[in-house]
């Protein structure tokens, strides 16, 4: 069991001087009411003293804490003030003949209420929001109103009691007029906090309280012509002056703090301006004192001034609660304002009328504002915000709700009137930015969701528009309406994107690479590397599955430089054994963005003792897109240390021809949809052969990837393309498959032999067989006997497909290890029946069923991985 160290001794003195204070009220208080003959008149006069321990305490209290040190000492000194006026009335003027004339002792009583004051308001100032200046404003009201009050009173008694003066009469007439501000002061105090304002509040009210009923209680019973009641008097007065000890040495608890609002505000300088007002009605009947009605006058004329900065304070609220709810950035609606609107609109939406709302996220902003400055992307804000504004309809409410998100408002829309206006939204946003003279291409995904087709409350409908734009952002379909179901989607889309954030560093992410081969010389020239995750419930993905997400989450540029380490401690590797190739590495467009990448790359490239020329970074045009001016300047340093640059998917994207002469490449990859077209379609052909030429009148090399046939090498090799790439060359998989298949093109025998063209039908009838066997092995596997000869059957055509592939790309040289495998398989039918007694199978190429998700030639087009 933990148990608390003991309190400081300086505390626990504290605690024992506030337990023999208590109990010499307690004494005190009975010894007030029962006669008793050790304790005398005069030692009860010393109850007094009381006071002045009270505001020892109340010292000590702001020497020995941090915090609310002003009040206290403010509270402890009027109460030593007080205590000590007492004392000296004790012994210097009672038993004089005239004991109601001014004295010191009226001097030290009356320093005990300003002290008080101040200290209260003090005390408030840390519960409240904001303390208005018109506070102190109220002060001065105050004191004004008391003072003519007073003034007043004591020269109406002293003309009713000729034996006294008009200085005497008003000095005790103060008395119950500063005890009446001071219950106003705690009543305020209490209704500004709510009534709730917590155990130090309590007892020192409470106190406060108890003092001024104990001087109002002497006032009405010395103006009856009474004896005052020694015991009540006394305790009331003991009890005002031990409450202060107490609350000072309270802690706390926490409260939040309060508004300073409703009527408690106006409680004081209310009151006060009103009695002011009648005394200068008085005035006009009857004969007051000129001070009586100048502190009048001057009472309204401070509650008028109060009044003026009320309506100033009002006026500066208003203008506040406009800002609250407008953006500072963008002028625009906020958050809260939209969804103060959207609630509105929810609330009198009757019948069949519908409205619908707009959830629109930029594209790569998070790239800009990281690589460009906050200021770039602070105003890239402003020109989106302007533009999306142009496209609305009168009316329609445009919101920013943080960072690049913006939402749109559109009452008495329906869904295709949403669709309208989302796509003049996205015409708007497709031409480029002037943002301090870089121009910058911006994308966005919009989605959309209808009340109440889509959501019965505000709420749910800005979190479905919300799954439809992200629907969207990962489609790449720019806008797409929300969907019934989509909610699990965007829940697996959030785990997807945490268990990412994970993955990075923990060796989850693994690189694959495909083979280059140079048409030439028929050998290996590079690999590029392609990443895959090797999730832990969900088995290999593909660069597809989770790309996408990497770019959204902001946490690309961590991906990037894991698979650039990775595959350039690989080239070292391949390099210690004797096989020279580079390998590629795809970047994206948060790398082009960094002007420190340059320096970043070629201490990698230190690191591991290569070559720049070890190194080629392919860049996708749609990514070239997005700062032609930040990206020109990184390609051209990377490019001036001697890195290979290549433009992938040459073909798909939005650059024109001039591009390829601003930017610093040496490579052009044709997109693999035209290679894949040319068997079909003879323009397809006539793209290739004239992109071949250009790259070579430009003095480039030009690589094609998605060669699946012989046909197309042999094509490629007749229109002189220096590389190419594809599942007829090399299937992408781990570094120990491409090292085998590298070292066995290294061979003099590895070279590309054209003489199996005339087998690419039976090769590529081969992998749709053995696909089709897997899955019916697998499934057949649970079934009756009676389905075994069938399969059985199917295997045996599937080995029979698989030799004849094996066979077709032995004899150009790029059999795989596992090809090699099954062909020497086929050829011992005692090796074939050892293998299937152990449950070895044919192996399938990537993208198969039963391997693994990854599927070729899967990823999007334009892409920054494939």
């Amino acid at each position: 069991m933990t148990t608390s160290p003991p309190p400081p001794r300086r505390f626990r003195l504290i605690r024992f001087a506030q337990f023999l204070l208590i109990l010499a009220t307690l004494a005190l208080s009975v010894a007030s009411f029962v006669d008793m003959p050790r304790l005398g008149a005069e030692a009860r006069s010393l109850s007094w003293g009381v006071a002045i321990g009270s505001g020892a305490i109340c010292v000590s209290r702001a020497v020995l804490v941090r915090g609310e040190r002003v009040p206290w000492a403010l509270l402890g000194a009027g109460l030593i003030s007080y205590g000590c006026g007492t004392i000296y009335h004790n012994v210097a003027v009672t038993g004089q003949a005239d004991d109601i004339q001014p004295s010191l002792a009226d001097l030290a009583w009356l320093l005990f209420y300003p002290a008080c004051y101040v200290a209260v308001i003090l005390l408030l100032r840390r519960r409240l929001v904001r303390l208005h200046r018109s506070v102190w404003l109220d002060a001065i009201v105050g004191l004004l109103g008391v003072a003519a009050l007073t003034s007043g009173i004591g020269v109406a008694m002293a003309r009713a009691n000729p034996e006294h003066s008009a200085w005497t009469m008003t000095v005790n007439v103060i008395y119950p007029l500063a005890d009446l501000l001071l219950v106003l002061l705690v009543v305020t105090v209490f209704g500004l906090l709510g009534w709730r304002p917590g155990r130090v509040w309590w007892l020192l009210g409470a106190g406060l309280v108890s003092f001024a009923l104990a001087d109002t209680l002497l006032l009405v019973l010395v103006t009856a012509g009474h004896t005052p009641s020694n015991g009540v008097l006394s305790s009331l007065w003991l009890l005002s002056v031990l409450m202060p000890a107490l609350a000072s040495w309270l802690r706390p608890r926490w409260q939040p703090p309060a508004k300073m609002s409703g009527w408690g505000v106006i409680a004081v300088p209310l009151v006060l301006a009103t009695v002011a007002l009648g005394l200068l009605v008085l005035g006009a009947a009857i004969d007051l004192p000129a001070v009586t009605v100048a502190l009048a006058a001057a009472t309204v004329l401070s509650a008028l001034a109060r009044a003026a900065f009320t309506f100033i304070e009002v006026q500066q609220l208003a203008e506040s609660r406009v800002l609250a709810r407008t953006d500072d950035l963008t002028g625009l609606t906020n958050r809260r304002g939209f969804i103060e609107r959207l609630t509105r609109a929810e609330q009198h939406t009757t019948g069949p009328d519908t409205f619908a709302l707009l959830l629109l996220d930029l594209d790569r902003f998070k790239e800009i504002n990281d690589s460009l400055g906050h200021q770039v992307g602070d105003a890239l804000l402003t020109q989106v915000g302007t533009r999306i504004s142009d496209a609305l309809r009168p009316g329609d409410l445009h919101a920013r709700l943080g960072g690049d998100e913006f939402a749109v408002l559109l009452e008495h829309a329906d869904a295709d009137a949403a669709r309208r206006v989302a796509d003049r939204v996205l015409t708007v946003l497709a031409d480029p930015f002037d943002v301090g003279g870089v121009t910058l291409h911006v994308g966005a995904s919009i989605g959309a969701a209808v009340y109440p087709d889509h959501a019965q409350d505000a709420h749910t409908l800005l979190q479905r528009a919300d799954v439809a734009m992200y629907a969207a952002k990962s489609g790449r379909t720019g806008v797409e309406s929300y969907r019934p179901g989509a909610d699990v989607n965007s829940l697996v889309r959030l785990d997807m994107i945490e268990s990412l954030r994970a993955a990075l560093g923990t060796g989850q992410l693994e690189v694959h690479y495909q083979v280059k081969v140079d048409l030439g010389s028929g050998r290996t020239d590079a690999v590029e590397a392609l990443v895959r995750w090797r999730h832990p419930t969900r088995g290999l993905l593909g660069p597809e599955e989770f790309v996408p997400l990497a770019e959204q989450a902001g946490f690309m540029r961590m991906l990037t430089i894991e698979v650039l380490h990775t595959a350039l401690d690989q080239c070292r590797r391949w390099h210690a054994a004797g096989l020279e190739v580079a390998v590629a590495v795809n970047l994206s467009a948060s790398d082009l963005l960094d002007r420190g990448f340059p320096a970043q790359v070629s201490g990698m490239l230190a690191g591991f003792g290569l070559s720049p020329a070890a190194l080629e970074l392919e860049i996708t045009e749609t990514t070239l897109m997005l700062d032609r001016v930040r990206s020109a300047t990184v390609l051209g340093e990377l490019r001036a240390l001697g890195i290979g640059i290549a433009v992938d998917d040459y073909g798909t994207g939005y650059s024109s021809l001039a591009r390829l002469l601003e930017l610093p490449v040496n490579v052009l990859k044709l997109d693999k949809s035209f290679i894949q077209r040319v068997a079909d379609d003879s323009r397809a052909e006539a793209i290739v052969r004239s992109t071949v030429g250009l790259a070579h009148a430009l003095d480039l090399r030009i690589v094609v990837e998605g060669v699946e046939t012989a046909a197309a090498v042999r094509m490629l090799r007749d229109v002189g393309c220096d590389l190419a790439q594809g599942y007829f060359l090399g299937e992408p998989g781990p570094s120990e498959l491409v090292t085998e298949q590298l070292r066995r093109q290294a061979a003099p025998a590895g070279t590309i032999d054209l003489r199996t063209a005339a087998q690419e039908t039976a090769t590529r009838k081969a992998s749709s067989q053995e696909t089709t066997t897997q899955e019916t092995v697998t499934q057949e596997t649970a079934t009756q006997e009676t389905a075994t000869q069938e399969t059985t059957a199917r295997e045996t055509t599937a080995r029979e497909t698989v030799t004849a592939e094996a066979l077709a790309r032995e004899t150009v040289g790029l059999a795989t290890p596992r090809e090699a495998s099954a062909l020497e398989a086929a050829r011992d039918p005692a090796a074939d029946r050892g293998a299937r007694h152990t449950g070895g199978r044919a192996p399938a190429r990537e993208g198969g069923v039963r391997n693994t998700p990854v599927a070729p030639g899967s990823t999007s087009a334009g892409g920054p991985w494939r």
